[in-house]
């Protein structure tokens, strides 16, 4: 199934646009809760517990996948296994996820850099479950980007100020990066300081200076309202929360369930939008991604009709199975 499954991103693959990709999109391409994701030289193999097949030997098919990606210089594969219930690890993570020996391959460096749109990001693929880069935003990363160009221009012809863009839930910035990269001073809030630095690294690999924007290490919550206290305002805000997350008494930080919380964020972050401006809010929370259901979220939290703004469509690599991801764009 993965041949013919790269077979049909072949175009997507041989463009030269990016090198990182979905190479095989579960039950989009035959195998429910199967994931195989290229990064460069390497691969993660992400296979959910309940989803995928229940003797799915992970050696036996990382080998299999290498071969496969070989042709396109994959030279390791890494095994992600994802369980049903996360508060069952108790905080540890599986061993595969965090271990720098591939199910197949040689070892790659801890660090490695993909290129999508002109962009250099830094992705890291026995870091843990995730990699540092959602490859299902990178169409959206280059819409803000060419937003960003567009307002620049329109403003340097006006007399205006550089445009500011807002990321929230920043997680490695790379929203940021591609706003920064077009000419906008950004602001990335993340409460994962960790995050932050990897996301000043990304800055650094594009030719950056990370000096010249603010990296806040602060619930976004806490942001939103320390922004509107302070009247800062932004042409472009950025909303891709996680699905949960749990709070920190200690640390001052609430509890966030999108779900339930999605239409308070969209309320405050139109708090701090400049006239003019846009803000693009994605989710991959199952019950969001109904058809609609972001949507209503999103007007429940203006209190008004949207007036929505057209996004481009997902990449094909990661648009096979549906009802995973949803985005809208809406402006001020």
């Amino acid at each position: 199934m993965l041949p013919r499954a790269l077979a049909k991103r072949r175009g997507l693959i041989e463009s030269g646009v990016t090198s990182a990709c979905r190479a095989f999109c579960g039950s989009g391409d035959g195998i429910d809760g199967v994931y195989i994701d290229v990064y460069g030289e390497g691969a993660t193999l992400n296979v959910h517990e309940g989803l995928a097949p229940a003797r799915f030997d992970a050696v036996t098919e990382a080998q299999a996948v290498l071969a496969a990606l070989r042709p396109l210089g994959v030279r390791a594969v890494y095994f992600k296994p994802f369980v049903k219930d996360r508060s069952s690890l108790g905080g540890v993570l599986p061993a595969e996820a965090t271990s720098p020996t591939p199910a197949a391959g040689e070892a790659l460096p801890e660090a490695v850099l993909i290129r999508e749109h002109g962009l250099t990001l830094e992705v890291r693929l026995w870091d843990g479950l995730s990699t540092g880069l959602f490859l299902d935003q990178r169409e959206n990363r280059r819409f803000v980007a060419e937003w960003v160009t567009r307002r620049t221009a329109e403003n340097a012809a006006k007399g205006r100020p550089t445009p500011t863009v807002l990321n929230t839930f920043a997680y490695t910035c790379g929203f940021s990066a591609a706003a920064a990269r077009a000419g906008a001073v950004t602001a990335s809030v993340d409460v994962s300081g960790r995050y932050l630095e990897w996301g000043k690294r990304n800055f650094a690999h594009n030719g950056l200076d990370a000096a010249a924007h603010r990296f806040a290490k602060m619930d976004t919550f806490e942001f939103l309202g320390y922004a509107k206290r302070k009247g800062m305002a932004y042409d472009l805000i950025v909303l891709d929360p996680p699905s949960y997350a749990a709070g920190s008494k200690k640390k001052g930080v609430r509890a966030w369930s999108a779900e339930a919380d999605y239409a308070r964020l969209v309320r405050e972050a139109a708090g701090v939008l400049r006239p003019g401006g846009l803000v693009l809010a994605s989710t991959n929370t199952r019950a969001l991604c109904m058809p609609g259901r972001l949507e209503r979220e999103i007007e429940k939290g203006l209190g008004r009709p949207a007036r929505w703004v057209k996004l481009p469509d997902q990449g094909m690599d990661c648009a096979a199975e549906r009802g995973r991801f949803a985005a809208r764009a809406f402006g001020a």
